[in-house]
């Protein structure tokens, strides 16, 4: 049975899609932008520190699929449950987005009808995201049996996040490229945020009362692995040679301590409750968001748009603004009828 919804866990999916539409809507700024400019630097920040935001997704649904199902023998009725809210919606925008590709990009039907773009997120930029969630859903049972052989206490959790982080990366590196070069695809990438997301969602209550207490030791672990995070990615936006294994540690090391961190910053934020509320309704529609936000970035990119150096920040900011507010509106309206589940999720 389902227990009691988490009001912080909804903050957090609503910190992780604003940072998502902040990825999206800075990337244009990034590739674009005087590389010595004050501007460059202002949106290259915003858009590699936001990098946390789908990792702080798995990382929130590993949690509840612990919180909610780690008891659970109903495997039959779990994926029933999971994959409609997930599955259809990823087949009615993959169709979607194929659409919008044929007619508006006059993309030849050679290319839409594609077997990477249908099982493997490629019709959108965004998609991979449902097919990790799809990954994760499907192994969950065998993810909870390795969990309970390696939850003996807190050292070994941390031990076994660091090993396991380690060997996908040598296993993608030296084996899994060879024959499918995109990591980002693969639920295992983030098996250090599905580790601690279940052993969170497994201790929920004692990590609360722990968070309330260390979350200003989490935000210093933010800032350093954010600055060398941002430090390196900068370096590689620049075309200098960088050391890839040290990316990696940082990129991990990052994601991971940024989810925490925030997932101990929404019990905070709780208290205080206009900003709550909006990112717990934010977050109820995350889902909708990020399915829809990239549609309606592209045809506003298409009207809205300027050549001026001096009004391209603005244009930027009200780029998130409008696509922030659209999308919410969008999610929000679909939620009322029927047929959500199938667009939108539950």
């Amino acid at each position: 049975m389902t227990k009691s919804r988490l009001d912080e866990v909804d903050v957090l999916k609503g910190i992780s899609i604003i940072a998502v539409l902040m990825i999206h809507t800075t990337a244009s700024a990034v590739s674009t932008l005087d590389k010595s400019s004050i501007s460059y630097l202002i949106f290259a920040f915003i858009n590699r520190f936001s990098q946390f935001a789908v990792p702080a997704f798995i990382f929130a649904s590993s949690m509840l699929l612990m919180y909610n199902y780690g008891d659970s023998n109903d495997w039959k009725l779990f994926y029933k449950k999971r994959l409609k809210n997930v599955l259809m919606p990823y087949i009615v925008w993959t169709m979607i987005y194929g659409i919008y590709l044929y007619v508006i990009y006059n993309e030849p039907l050679k290319s839409i009808l594609t077997v990477e773009n249908f099982l493997f997120g490629g019709m959108f930029y965004h998609l991979y995201f449902i097919v990790i969630i799809v990954q994760l859903y499907i192994l969950f049972p065998v993810l909870i049996y390795i969990y309970k052989i390696i939850n003996k206490n807190i050292y070994i959790i941390l031990l076994s996040i660091i090993i396991f982080q380690m060997a996908d990366i040598l296993l993608f590196k030296y084996i899994i490229s060879r024959y499918y070069p995109n990591s980002g695809n693969l639920f295992i990438t983030y098996i250090s945020l599905i580790i601690a997301g279940m052993y969170v969602g497994d201790n929920i209550q004692r990590w609360k009362k722990y968070y309330s207490k260390k979350w200003l030791n989490l935000f210093f672990a933010v800032i350093v692995f954010g600055y060398l995070f941002i430090d390196i990615s900068l370096k590689v936006f620049a075309n200098k040679q960088i050391n890839f294994n040290l990316y990696n540690i940082y990129y991990y090391t990052f994601t991971l301590i940024a989810s925490l961190f925030f997932f101990a910053l929404s019990t905070k934020i709780l208290n205080h409750h206009m900003l709550s509320s909006l990112l717990i309704g934010t977050g109820k529609l995350s889902f909708g968001i990020y399915l829809s936000h990239p549609l309606f970035l592209d045809v506003l990119n298409h009207f809205l748009n300027t050549s001026n150096q001096y009004l391209y920040d603005i244009y930027i900011i009200m780029t998130f603004i409008i696509i922030y507010v659209v999308s919410y509106i969008f999610a929000m309206f679909i939620k009322k009828y029927k047929f959500a589940t199938v667009v939108v999720g539950k």
